[in-house]
């Protein structure tokens, strides 16, 4: 219980300037924000109280207060990442109850249709829910399990990152982000390497984001394209490599869904007949496609996948090797390759 009293100290000995009478409004708004720290008070109204300083006592406050900022922030990380390592949770018990929970979850595929629909609905999506709280800890999780003085040094944190944007604000300094915003990339990026799933698997979602970008995939398609790779992963299978004509393909496909009115994988459209020719005429190659149609979020159409028998054996089909996703308006299309 000693680093909160430490951490605020710290926050007040490297914000305090022996050239600013201790008197000065600079050192009153200080006061203030540790004042509602302590107590837990509201911070909009100090917040406020800086857009009435002379603009020569605002920026005088925001070079002391960024000053200070990267040893707090610093500090903080540095914290919170030791906490996050020690509550890691790969024990030999968990590691049983993953394996038990993917062979529950690949059973299901063998039952026919209809008890795999009423499996896939009673404990499929639950089954994943644990399968990510055990391999992919999260910010909150992790938090949740700490210790009262970390919690009370990430809300002082916090607190004077209101601050300073407050200061960012009044001072009309340009700014694209907001002061806690490179604390909370710092919390995910070192959860991301806590995380349990197949590093191969990882790697392959990495290089799945520059492909993306790099052959400028549609947003939607790149994210949904991820979230099937994620539950592919959380299931015990490999990640798929996201194939840029496949996309297009099935985007194609998506599109003369809506535009000549039909739902069906066997396209009217002629040279487009059938998922073969329709990766053919993109040069690449089709071993399984899905359809959707319902909604514009990608998590929709890969949910309405998964609990569908049929579109579930394919999403989480051992022998694809790569992926694409299309998607024209509330119409989906998801394509695999051997």
């Amino acid at each position: 219980m000693k680093r909160f009293p430490v951490f605020l100290v710290t926050i007040i000995a490297l914000i305090s300037s022996a050239t600013i009478d201790a008197s000065s409004p600079g050192d009153e708004i200080l006061a203030a924000v540790k004042a509602r720290i302590d107590d837990g008070g509201d911070l909009s109204e100090v917040y406020d109280s800086v857009d009435d300083l002379p603009i020569k006592d605002t920026k005088a406050l925001y070079m002391r207060v960024n000053r200070a900022w990267p040893r707090l922030t610093g500090k903080y990380i540095s914290n919170f990442q030791r906490h996050a390592k020690n509550a890691g949770t790969d024990t030999r018990e968990n590691k049983t109850h993953i394996r038990d929970l993917r062979k529950e979850l690949e059973s299901m595929k063998s039952l026919a249709d209809g008890p795999m629909k009423d499996a896939l609905k009673k404990r499929g999506m639950t089954i994943l829910s644990e399968l990510r709280k055990l391999l992919i800890p999260n910010t909150e999780l992790v938090l949740a399990t700490a210790d009262e003085a970390l919690k009370k040094e990430r809300r002082s944190l916090i607190a004077y990152a209101g601050l300073r944007d407050a200061l960012i604000k009044a001072a009309i300094i340009p700014s694209d982000s907001t002061s806690f915003s490179p604390v909370t990339k710092a919390e995910e990026d070192y959860m991301r390497q806590l995380s349990g799933l197949d590093r191969k698997g990882l790697r392959v979602m990495e290089k799945n984001r520059k492909a993306a970008e790099k052959a400028k995939v549609p947003e939607p398609e790149r994210k949904g394209v991820e979230d099937a790779n994620i539950m592919r992963l959380l299931a015990g299978y490999n990640a798929l490599e996201i194939d840029p004509k496949l996309c297009a393909a099935a985007r194609d496909h998506s599109k003369d869904m809506e535009t000549h009115n039909f739902f069906a994988h066997n396209s009217p459209v002629k040279g487009k007949t059938t998922p073969w020719d329709r990766a053919k005429n993109f040069r690449t190659t089709a071993s399984g496609e899905n359809i959707y149609m319902g909604s514009t979020d990608p998590l929709a159409a890969n949910r309405g996948w998964f609990f569908s028998p049929g579109h579930h054996r394919n999403m989480f089909k051992p022998g694809h090797k790569r992926i694409g996703l299309g998607q024209h308006n509330n119409h989906w299309t998801q394509l695999f390759g051997g």
